[in-house]
């Protein structure tokens, strides 16, 4: 019995020495080598980045290796984590702040920080990378951001407590989910940012993601176990599809064929992740995920990863063979995700 404690005291011990970068680094002591190593981490297959909400961390998984190889300090309970389009920053929302923080993903630290006046939920870029559309949830309000001069630009209402943002892909929208109202708004994105629609959808509409040829949102209700599907030509809702317990995120990759959209949807109240073909509604299959299983992300490589809230760690899934390929341990409650290209050399 000794023994065994004294394992289980030295796996702790060595988790709580794993490298972590500072948020804001300081920049009169040279990094530890130990840092240097997380910086210097070769990730040829990229990396995926993990908020964990209450570690107030960001974690750094290997996509190659499936490896968690480090962590970066964050500010006050970290809920997305996002890539601009070109890759040469993160940025971070905060529950617990009412900024939004930026970090360089070769030396990850901190290089600035927008106040947006509230907390805040989801984010999400225009394909551009020159705005960035970010949910206050506790204000019931979109913001604006310019990304290259760190602004806040304006503040939108829209219903009440929104959470899950999605520009469209050709850049003309964004849709917003409206959890407490059953709706979703939509607002142009033309010369005026204005809301320009609003959708009832199911009960509490989680998270959205939008088909590549701009006509279709499909938006989780998370305590409606189903997706809406919503025409945005006509700006109608104009079906359902039955999903797991708790529908979150979810992300949309193309068929094996090319012939139809699939959508992977993970289902926090199920511990799973359902693949659906989006276009005929049908379930193709359903994937053993962990307890929470909240966010979604894809890679290149064609993995698909989950993060499991109440587990603390995220589900690798190999999306051709429809399988669980690993599961790596992370920070605590870990919600959004995303992938990043490996860093581009100094």
């Amino acid at each position: 019995m000794n023994k065994l404690r004294a394992i289980i005291l030295t796996s702790v011990l060595l988790l709580l020495a794993a490298p972590v970068l500072a948020a804001c680094g300081d920049e009169t002591h040279e990094p530890t080598a130990a840092q240097v190593a997380v910086q210097t981490q070769s990730t040829p297959q990229g990396r995926i980045l993990t908020a964990n909400q209450a570690s107030n961390t960001v974690s750094l998984i290997d996509v190659a290796t499936d490896t968690a190889y480090g962590t970066v300090a964050t500010g006050s309970q970290p809920h997305h984590v996002l890539g601009t389009p070109d890759g040469k920053e993160f940025w971070v929302t905060l529950y617990g702040e009412n900024r939004l923080q930026l970090f360089d993903p070769v030396s990850l630290k901190e290089v600035a920080s927008v106040d947006v006046g509230a907390p805040n939920d989801d984010l999400n870029f225009s394909p551009d990378g020159t705005r960035l559309y970010v949910s206050l949830g506790t204000t019931n309000a979109l913001a604006v951001v310019d990304v290259s001069n760190r602004k806040l630009l304006q503040t939108i209402p829209v219903g009440k407590t929104p959470h899950g943002v999605r520009v469209t892909p050709d850049g003309k929208y964004v849709v917003v989910t409206n959890t407490v109202d059953n709706t979703v708004s939509v607002l142009s994105l033309g010369s005026e940012t204005k809301v320009v629609a609003t959708i009832p959808t199911g009960q509490d509409p989680f998270e959205v993601v939008v088909s590549p040829d701009s006509k279709t949102a499909y938006v989780s209700n998370f305590l409606g176990a189903s997706i809406s599907i919503v025409d945005l030509t006509t700006n109608k809702t104009t079906g359902y599809i039955k999903s797991g317990k708790q529908p979150a995120m979810m992300s949309t990759v193309p068929s094996a064929d090319g012939s139809s959209d699939n959508l992977w949807v993970a289902n926090t109240g199920a511990a799973e992740v359902w693949l659906i073909d989006a276009p005929s509604r049908k379930l193709i299959t359903r994937i053993p995920a962990g307890q929470g299983s909240h966010g979604t992300a894809v890679t290149p490589s064609g993995k698909l990863y989950i993060t499991n809230t109440n587990d603390n760690n995220v589900t690798v899934i190999d999306m051709a063979g429809q399988k669980v390929v690993a599961t790596i341990p992370v920070g605590q409650s870990p919600n959004g995700l995303t992938y990043m290209p490996a860093p581009a050399a100094p």
